[in-house]
């Protein structure tokens, strides 16, 4: 039996529900079908189709499934999470980086070398892949912070900046300052993300379009699919369906 690598396969029929915990080692998530929410205290996160989620040793997080989900953990060894970044990160998944991965679930304690090799290809892989848009940073002012979580939980497009701003007790202009110097994101951006991801994570769990469009305040489902599309290249259902050519700009390396 290793000591080293410990992984763990999930499956549409199970419950893909973990409260708030953490792990020693780092942790590779890859979603084969489905979509899942990973969380931490700085923020929010969506896994979608043929991705890669990178955590670091000992961050405190929360995942869940949003619909059907299948795909594996692994956790990795310490001389590995040594060479990959401090932060949470979401990444493309090339072909052979998700067969390195599997094969890597698959191995038994006798397969030391093969394991090795197939570490040093999967961190050559990751260095090449595109980091995905799929982050929601929290700030960390305690109130502006207790607005934008309020906003992830039900997110609507009427939803001012005046209005928010006035509920955090500050003015608007103090609450777009603080905001982008703590989370990296100007309000609008991030506010355009926190609607396209709850839309997508309720239409991954079973909900229409249409009604993903409405609950998040759009009047016409041309307009949402529209600012989802600028968003992310694609519609909400293919989105869901397949791995976009669309990539952002910024490697995985970079993070390092």
């Amino acid at each position: 039996m290793r000591a080293v690598l410990s992984t763990n396969r999930f499956g549409p029929a199970e419950t893909h529900n973990m409260e708030w915990h953490f792990h020693d080692r780092g942790q590779f998530i890859f979603i084969e079908s489905g979509l899942s929410t990973l969380q931490t205290e700085a923020g929010n996160w969506i896994i979608p189709i043929r991705r890669v989620a990178w955590l670091p040793p000992r961050v405190r997080h929360a995942s869940h499934s949003n619909g059907p989900v299948k795909g594996w953990v692994v956790l990795t060894p310490s001389r590995i999470a040594k060479r990959l970044p401090k932060h949470v990160c979401v990444l493309r998944a090339s072909n052979l980086m998700v067969a390195a991965l599997e094969r890597v679930t698959l191995l038994s304690g006798r397969e030391r070398g093969l394991e090795a090799l197939l570490w040093e290809v999967l961190l050559k892989e990751m260095r090449q892949s595109h980091l995905e848009e799929f982050e929601l940073p929290l700030p960390r002012s305690p109130r502006i912070r207790r607005i934008a979580e309020a906003e992830l939980k039900c997110p609507n497009v009427k939803d001012s900046l005046k209005l928010l701003a006035s509920h955090a007790g500050v003015s608007k202009r103090s609450f777009t300052r603080h905001f982008l110097a703590e989370t990296g994101m100007s309000f609008s951006e991030w506010k355009r993300t926190a609607l396209a991801l709850h839309a997508i994570k309720r239409i991954a769990a079973g909900n229409s379009v249409s009604s993903a469009a409405f609950d998040i305040g759009y009047e016409s489902v041309s307009a949402f699919v529209a600012m989802f599309r600028r968003k992310y290249g694609t519609s909400p259902m293919k989105f869901l369906m397949q791995h976009p050519d669309v990539a952002g700009e910024v490697t995985f390396d970079q993070l390092r």
